[in-house]
């Protein structure tokens, strides 16, 4: 460790729990009048060793400039720092040609004092609320980044040290109330937006920050009843600023642009901890940026939905009386595709709760469940049932104009269970245009294209949706989309990836097995073609049957495509 708890040699008593202070060894303050000097001090004091290269200094101080301009500024806060200190700095540290150190023994630094001896930790005064470096801000997104990850591992250590050792009698400090159970409930529904941080940005910079925070806002509410608070205008809603105090995630994005290059990273940070829960960032150019549309941008907004959902999720109380509702729509989503009656039999006991009865998302999904009676036979389906499923599409329509995803389910319905293709493709091209980057909405394009017979128009927007939902939980039915169009559009080495990625993820998927085994078919791969048909028969032994063949890839699909019509008489004619 770079310094011990009181060596009699220290020099320099530093302190970057809570505020920063330098004094010397009697106590006495030093006054650093350079808040980078004092980031610098911060830098060695929480390194592993003491020492940090010069070039790493550089990075974290002053990301934004060229090497030259760097080295000048980091050379021009040494001079500030020896004057300020005066003749103990180069006593107390080692300002080497490629790295710079505190010297063991002469420099104290609280931080590492309380790792050697955790019984310091109330004896100088802290709680779990102390935070470090507090008010310390200079203005460099690498030094932001770097203070983010060390104040959230710093605060989950003061979690455990407050409630280990006991608390000193002295000083006497007033006891930081603990959330209230309804407080507690209030912060698993809501989610904060602060406003966007920009360097090297214009106003045109943040209205494309802006824009990228609401898709990422607007794809959340599409999958689960969470209120959105808008923190970014300071005119802004007096409500929203209220019910921020008990808000457990705050969300950030910071743009820093360099000429025509874009990093873009989104922060999510939890109240309780005082700490980054995750970030996500990637690099585009600004044109990319502008038109939105793109994939990579898409991409970057399905990933942080896909991520916040899931931390949202995680936090919500078992015991709290809305909880299922809470985690309906996501969970019915994910139940839907395990391919079992059991598990659809449960989607469909969330999604009849009577305190989302009104929601568009859970009349959608309860209308879209109707679409596997029909593909793979899963439970009953008769004129009744069909006529009631009819009214129920033009009943929920009206209420979704709003949400890619019900709109998504109920274009689909719409198209496989009654036919209507034209009007099907409108519902999933407004789906789309609403939210360009909803992967559910592009797969179910997807397969409108494949049931109108635009095989290459398909392919296109499978790719679309492997790419945007590959980090979601039903990614396997976006690759099984995928290698039905690939193998459609004859493209079957791109089949066999998408199949094998699916069946990695859903073994039980006998769509992903039937385009699987065509592919391998009309790829000459014979054994590997058998061997997929006797597992497909093993799960579906009445696939055997012709009539079932088409029911299950579709009458139009067994009719017209002469590559599957080829391939399942090879492996099925006994």
């Amino acid at each position: 460790m770079t310094a011990r708890p009181g060596p009699a040699n220290a020099m320099l008593r530093l302190h970057v729990l809570g505020p920063f202070r330098l004094c010397d060894a009697a106590n006495r303050p030093i006054a650093l009048r350079s808040r980078k000097a004092q980031a610098l001090l911060a830098l060695l004091a929480i390194s592993p060793r003491g020492e940090r290269t010069r070039v790493w200094l550089r990075d974290k101080l002053w990301s934004t400039s060229d090497e030259r301009r760097s080295s000048t500024n980091l050379r021009q806060i040494l001079f500030e720092l020896r004057r300020d200190i005066g003749p103990m700095a180069d006593r107390a540290m080692d300002f080497g040609p490629q790295t710079l150190s505190l010297r063991a023994g002469r420099v104290w630094v609280d931080h590492q004092a309380i790792e050697a001896d955790p019984a310091l930790f109330h004896s100088l005064g802290l709680n779990e609320a102390t935070e470090l470096l507090e008010g310390l801000d200079i203005g460099d997104p690498e030094f932001e980044d770097w203070l983010s990850l060390e104040r959230g591992l710093w605060a989950d250590r003061a979690d455990r040290l407050s409630s280990t050792q006991p608390p000193a009698p002295e000083p006497q400090r007033r006891a930081i109330p603990a959330p209230t159970a309804e407080g507690s409930q209030g912060r698993r529904v809501s989610l904060a937006l602060l406003k966007s941080v920009l360097h090297g940005a214009d106003s045109l910079g943040l209205h494309l920050a802006d824009r990228l925070v609401e898709g990422i806002a607007n794809s959340i509410r599409e999958l689960q009843p969470v209120r959105i608070l808008d923190l970014r205008d300071q005119n802004g809603s007096v409500e929203d600023l209220l019910a921020s105090a008990s808000t457990e995630f705050y969300c950030r994005l910071r743009l820093l642009r360099i000429g025509d290059s874009v990093t873009l990273t989104f922060f999510v940070h939890r109240v309780s901890r005082m700490a980054l829960e995750w970030s996500q960032s990637i690099q585009c150019r600004i044109d990319d940026l502008i038109a939105y549309d793109g994939r990579v941008i898409q991409g970057f907004v399905a990933q942080n939905v896909d991520r916040l959902v899931r931390t949202l999720l995680e936090n919500i109380p078992e015991e709290q009386p809305e909880g299922d509702v809470l985690r309906s729509g996501y969970a019915a989503m994910n139940l839907i595709f395990r391919m079992n009656d059991d598990a659809l039999a449960k989607a469909m006991t969330l999604l009849d709760q009577p305190a989302m009865a009104r929601s568009p998302l859970h009349a959608a999904l309860r209308s879209y469940i109707a679409s596997f009676h029909v593909g793979d036979n899963i439970g009953p389906y008769t004129d009744e049932t069909r006529e009631l499923l009819r009214s129920d599409i033009a009943g929920n329509m009206a209420p979704s104009p709003f949400n890619s995803i019900a709109l998504a389910s109920l274009g689909h319905v719409l198209g496989y269970v009654f036919h209507e293709f034209e009007a099907s493709g409108a519902v999933l091209e407004q789906a789309i245009r609403l939210n360009p980057a909803q992967a559910f909405a592009w797969d179910h394009f997807a397969l409108n294209k494949i049931y109108t017979g635009d095989f290459r128009a398909a392919q296109l927007a499978a790719e679309r949706a492997a790419f945007l939902g590959a980090y979601s939980p039903i990614s396997f039915s976006y690759e099984t989309t995928l290698a039905m169009a690939s193998t459609l559009a004859g493209d079957y080495d791109r089949a066999v990836i998408a199949a094998r990625r699916a069946l990695q993820i859903q073994p039980r998927s006998n769509a992903a097995l039937r385009y699987l085994m065509i592919a391998h078919s009309a790829r000459g791969e014979r054994a590997e073609a058998e061997a997929t048909r006797d597992r497909l028969l093993m799960l579906d032994p009445d696939f055997i049957d012709p009539e079932v063949q088409e029911l299950r890839f579709g009458s139009k699909i067994v009719r017209a495509s002469q590559p599957v019509t080829t391939e399942l008489r090879k492996l099925l004619d006994r």
